[in-house]
Parts: structure tokens; sequence; C-alpha cells
């Protein structure tokens, strides 16, 4: 499924009238605008997150956080056109920063430009430095190329946790590159390890709910989505994969056995 939409203006306003909520001080500045789009890019607003990931750029356009953020917001949201641009205008002038490097690998991945995508993946890697998002965008592009790599990407993954505190990140990526591989149970365990490091994010357990979904689990889909409005009470995607996963509960998918959905589970795991 596609799972997170541009969302329409009526949800926006909705996201930032919940961030105000959390942080009464409006931003301001770049660390307090970064810190808004980050907020919004855990809750799955993505339209929010980029606005204000642009709005900290203005203030500190040296921010390569900022800039890789935006850009990986922006494939989540399947903007894949903006993405590049993004990319590009990164990169600019700081051809000296490996991290950028790894975001345009990432963009050109989506684009299916897989050998270009290896050797910017190359000129981002560093021998001196932990680089997990680099790791991350490795694992990525051995998924899209080939998704019977997941051996060497969960490597990756792994090498990418070890080499960062940033453990929610590590492991929302790793979820929705291995949901999108097809892969909804290995994708699980990665989105409870994203809810263990920070439970009050809805995108991690919108996500874990789009797992078990996809495993025809809806019982359990329906718990991590009901998590989702219990953080965010109009959540719009929230309320819409309820509405969707009700529907799949209660009509003719019941005549399967619940135990019959749980082998399932296990057998897609293993």
């Amino acid at each position: 499924m596609d799972r997170f939409d541009w969302l329409e203006i009526d949800d926006e306003i909705a996201a930032t009238q919940s961030a105000q909520k959390e942080a009464p001080v409006r931003p301001q500045d770049g660390p307090t605008f970064a810190k808004a789009a980050r907020r919004m890019r855990e809750s799955g607003h993505f339209r929010s997150a980029v606005q204000f990931y642009e709005k900290a750029l203005g203030f500190q356009p040296h921010d390569y956080a900022c800039w890789v953020e935006m850009i990986d917001t922006l494939l989540r949201a399947r903007q894949l056109e903006a993405a590049d641009e993004k990319s590009q205008a990164a990169l600019g002038d700081r051809g000296q920063v490996r991290v950028l490097y790894a975001s345009r690998a990432l963009v050109l991945a989506h684009q299916g430009q897989y050998r270009e995508a290896q050797q910017h993946l190359e000129a981002a890697q560093d021998t001196t430095e932990p680089a997990w998002y680099a790791a991350c965008v490795e694992a990525e592009l051995l998924l899209r190329q080939d998704p019977t790599q997941r051996g060497p990407a969960l490597a990756c993954l792994e090498r990418a946790a070890d080499a960062t505190k940033a453990r929610w990140d590590v492991h929302f990526l790793a979820g929705w590159m291995l949901l999108d591989a097809k892969l909804p149970a290995l994708a699980a365990g990665h989105f409870a390890e994203a809810g263990h490091w920070n439970p009050h994010a809805p995108l991690g357990w919108l996500c874990l709910g789009d797992c078990f979904q996809d495993l025809r689990l809806y019982d359990q889909a329906m718990f991590y989505y009901q998590r989702v409005t219990e953080l965010e009470p109009g959540h719009a995607l929230g309320l819409k994969r309820q509405k969707q996963c009700g529907g799949r509960m209660y009509g003719l998918l019941r005549v399967f056995r619940r135990e019959n959905l749980r082998r399932r589970w296990n057998e897609e795991f293993e």
C-alpha cells in the first residue's frame, strides 16, 4: 500500500495545531524549526515536516542533518521529483560533505539508477567515522536491486544501529525499506524497536500496524492504529487505517481462523 500520501491542507492544519499544543512556543529560529520538523516527521505529517525543514535551512543552510532528513521525508512521501531537486541543491558547493552523497545515492536508487547510486554511496562512506545513514542507504540500495539480498541488507542495518544513538531513526528506516521490499514480518521487528526507542512517535506505530495489516493479522493491526490516535486523536491516517482495518476484521475475511493467521506470521518471519 502507499502508506503516506502527500496530505491535504486540512490535515496539515490539524497537524500544526497538534504540534503547537506540544510546544506552545512558536518556532522562530533554525534549531526550533528543525525540532518542529522532526516532530512532524515522527508523526507522519510529511508536508508540514518539509515546510519546517525549509524554514530551518533558511536560518542555517549548513545544517546537513536537516538537508538529509528533508530529502528522506520527501522520498517517503513519494515526492521523488522534489527530492531529486533538493538533493542536487544540497550537494551544490558542499561536495566535501559525505552524508549528502548518501542522500543523493538514495534518491538515485529510488529512480532506479543503481550504478550511479552506488558511486555516490562509495563517495559517502567514511572509514574514520561512523556513518550510520550511509549504512542505511546501502541496505535500501541492496533491497531495491534485489529483495532476496535481505541478509547483507540486515547486516548493514545492524552496523548502522551500532554506529549511532539515533536508534529510532535507524529502526524506522529499516522497517520502512523492509516493508517496501514486501518483508512485513522483518519490518515489524524494526518498527517495534522504533516504538521502544520513541514510544511517543505516532509514525512508528502506524507503520507497525501496516506490517500486521499486510500479514492479514487485522486485530493486531487495529491495536497499533488505535495507539496512533491515542497519541494524536485527530490523526487522519490513523483514523483512515482504523476504518480500513475494521472492514476487514468484520467482513468475509473472518472465515480465516486466527491460528492459521498466526502460523502465516511465523512462516513469514522464518
